[in-house]
C-alpha cells in the first residue's frame, strides 16, 4: 500500500494538469479548450498561435493601466459590448428562430410573423442618422482592446469630396473589425472624413431576418446588390464591402495560414471603375479566428457544397469573450492607401479589370505584410484562394 504521503505526492502532478488546461480558460475568456478537438495544439497551427500570443498582449495592456477587462468597467463600454453581442446572436440566429417559429409555432404566431412581413416589406425600416452617430460615439473596437491602423498618405482618402469603396478582408463571421473599427467609430470617420460608411451585407440579413434587418437597415446597411451599390456610390455615399462574402466565410476558423477568397472575385472591381470610386484595401487582423477554430471535419467537401449553395457550412461558436458572442481577440483593422480606378465607365474591358483587381491584390498583400508586425502578427502567412 502506498503511504499518505505518496499519495499526497501524487496529487499535484493532475492538479497542475487542470491548471495548465484552464490556464488558456482566464479572463478575458476564451471559448472552453479543447484542443484535442479544435486542432489548436496541432504543428501547422500557426496562425492560432498568434492569435492567442495577441490576445495575452492585449489582456496584459488593460492590466497595465489599471482597467478591469470586463464588460461593465464603465457604462459606455457596457452599453457597445451588450448592443454588439445582441446585433451579432441576432445575426445568427434570427433566421433560424424563425424558421422553427413557423414549422412548430401556433397559428396566432405564424399569422404574427405573416403580418411583421407583409408590414416590413411595404415600408422598410429608413436609415436614422441618430443611432448611427451613438454607436459611433460608444467606440466599442477600441474600448475592448481593438486598434485602428491608418497607412495610408495624409490627406489621401477624403470621402468628403468622393465617395470611396472600402473593401474589407477577411469576412470572418460578422465583419467585425471593420464594423466596429471603422464603420462605428467616430476617430476613424474623422480620419477618413466621412459623415458615414454603408456596409454592403448579405441580402438576407437586411431583407429577410427578422427583427435583425429592421436594426441593421436603421444603421444604414444595405443589400449587397450592383443595382443598390452602384446607386449608393453614384449618389455620394461611401460604401464598404466584403468582396470574399460567404466563400470567404468557409475559410475563416483555419489554424495554419489566413485564406482570402479572391482569386476570381471581379465584381467590386467593376463597380469602382463603373462608379470612379477609388479602392481602399481594408484587412483586419485576428477577424477570421474571432469566433474560435472551425474544428468540423471535412473540409474540402463542407467546402464544396458551400460554394454550390452560396451558404457558409462551418462551425459557429456563440461563446467567446466573456461567454458572450462578442468576437475574441485584439482585432486590429489597417486601412491602406485609396487606389485609383481611372475614368469611369459603364461597361469596361474584361481586361482593364482584370489590371485593376491584380493591382488591388498586390497592394492588399503588401499592406498586411508592411503592417502585419506592428499589428501583432509578425509571422502570418496570407494566401489568396
Amino acid at each position: 500500500l502506498r503511504s499518505a504521503t505518496a499519495r499526497r505526492a501524487v496529487r499535484p502532478r493532475s492538479t497542475g494538469r487542470r491548471a495548465a488546461m484552464f490556464a488558456r480558460f482566464r479572463p478575458p475568456w476564451w471559448h472552453v479548450p479543447l484542443p484535442w478537438l479544435t486542432g489548436e495544439d496541432a504543428d501547422d497551427a500557426a496562425l492560432w498561435r498568434e492569435h492567442l500570443a495577441s490576445r495575452t498582449r492585449m489582456g496584459k495592456a488593460f492590466a497595465e493601466t489599471n482597467t478591469p477587462d470586463w464588460p461593465w468597467s464603465s457604462w459606455t463600454r457596457f452599453q457597445g459590448v451588450a448592443l454588439t453581442s445582441l446585433t451579432f446572436g441576432a445575426w445568427a440566429l434570427s433566421g433560424a428562430s424563425c424558421a422553427l417559429a413557423l414549422a412548430f409555432g401556433s397559428w396566432r404566431v405564424r399569422v404574427a410573423i405573416a403580418l411583421y412581413f407583409c408590414v416590413t416589406t411595404v415600408k422598410k425600416a429608413p436609415f436614422l442618422a441618430s443611432p448611427y452617430k451613438y454607436v459611433a460615439r460608444l467606440e466599442t473596437g477600441a474600448a475592448n482592446g481593438w486598434r485602428l491602423l491608418c497607412d495610408f498618405k495624409p490627406g489621401s482618402i477624403d470621402c468628403s469630396n468622393r465617395p470611396h469603396l472600402l473593401c474589407s478582408h477577411p469576412h470572418g463571421l460578422f465583419c467585425a473589425g471593420v464594423s466596429l473599427n471603422v464603420i462605428h467609430s467616430e476617430n476613424a470617420l474623422r480620419v477618413i472624413k466621412a459623415r458615414r460608411v454603408r456596409l454592403l451585407v448579405h441580402p438576407l440579413l437586411v431583407n429577410v431576418f427578422p427583427l435583425i434587418k429592421d436594426w441593421l437597415r436603421v444603421l444604414g446597411q444595405l443589400p449587397c446588390d450592383r443595382a443598390t451599390a452602384r446607386k449608393a456610390l453614384e449618389r455620394g455615399e461611401t460604401c464598404a464591402i466584403v468582396p470574399g462574402g460567404v466563400r470567404e466565410v468557409v475559410w475563416a476558423g483555419r489554424v495554419d495560414k489566413e485564406h482570402l477568397y479572391l482569386s476570381d472575385v471581379y465584381g467590386f472591381v467593376k463597380l469602382a471603375i463603373q462608379t470612379n470610386a477609388p479602392l481602399v484595401p481594408t484587412y483586419t487582423f485576428g477577424e477570421s479566428l474571432s469566433m474560435g477554430p472551425d474544428w468540423v471535419p471535412f473540409f474540402p467537401t463542407r467546402k464544396k457544397l458551400a460554394y454550390l449553395v452560396n451558404a457558409p457550412i462551418r462551425f459557429v461558436s456563440l461563446c467567446q469573450r466573456w461567454c458572450f458572442p462578442f468576437p475574441n481577440g485584439a482585432l486590429v483593422t489597417v486601412v491602406g492607401d485609396a487606389i485609383d480606378p481611372g475614368p469611369p465607365d459603364r461597361n469596361p474591358s474584361r481586361g482593364r479589370v482584370k489590371k485593376l483587381h491584380a493591382a488591388y491584390v498586390d497592394a492588399l498583400l503588401r499592406l498586411i505584410e508592411r503592417t502585419k508586425k506592428e499589428a501583432g502578427y509578425p509571422t502570418q502567412e496570407t494566401v489568396i484562394v
